[in-house]
């Protein structure tokens, strides 16, 4: 190619990129289409509204502000506070949390604990003149609800708990292990939030 096409082509280039930078310098809407183009996830977009901002406080393992995706249940904020704390009473979570309840935007909700109106903490947990202590699910008694209610425990292992104290009756907590009931791992959740009577 000849010296002087390809100084022509330069030239054209140079002026190309002086033109355009000129008319973005001289005209504020070209670069204001240009910032907007730039943001990946503007504030009205489909991405940035698809996220609820929950607020999971009460017996959970891990209290706070959560982001969960749109149509989120109940029982996923749960999940995602790290699952229920040691302190979660069962009884209350069955008769007031809908765990299949849809979350909502800004939505602040409470896991049920044993400590809750009690008005004086851990000493609510004492066991008063032989009777067990409040909010425990006893493995008696307890109904499929009650029992599905607790951590770890699903309706097939609620349904087997029952099945087993037919056949005889719990005498100790520790007989859900001994009867190869439920895993160390669930027994260790659960161990503080049952008794047997």
């Amino acid at each position: 190619m000849p010296r002087g096409a390809v100084l022509a082509i330069v030239a054209a280039t140079v002026l190309i990129v002086v033109g355009a930078t000129w008319l973005a310098a001289g005209d504020p809407s070209l670069s204001e289409v240009t910032v907007a183009a730039a943001d990946p996830t503007p504030s009205g977009s489909p991405e940035a509204d698809q996220l609820l901002v929950i607020d999971v406080a009460g017996a959970v393992a891990d209290p706070g502000v959560y982001r969960v995706p749109a149509g989120s249940r109940v029982g996923d904020a749960i999940s995602m506070a790290g699952g229920y704390g040691p302190r979660v009473d069962a009884r209350r979570v069955a008769q007031e949390l809908n765990l299949a309840a849809l979350l909502t935007d800004g939505q602040h909700l409470v896991v049920p604990s044993r400590d809750d109106g009690s008005g004086n903490g851990a000493a609510a947990d004492q066991p008063q003149g032989g009777q067990a202590a409040p909010g425990l699910i006893d493995l008696n008694t307890a109904s499929s609800g009650d029992l599905d209610a607790l951590p770890g425990i699903g309706p097939v292992t609620a349904a087997k708990i029952i099945a087993s104290r037919e056949s005889s009756r719990f005498s100790a907590v520790q007989d859900l292990r001994d009867r190869k009931l439920v895993g160390q791992k669930t027994f260790d959740g659960l161990r503080e939030l049952v008794t047997v009577r």
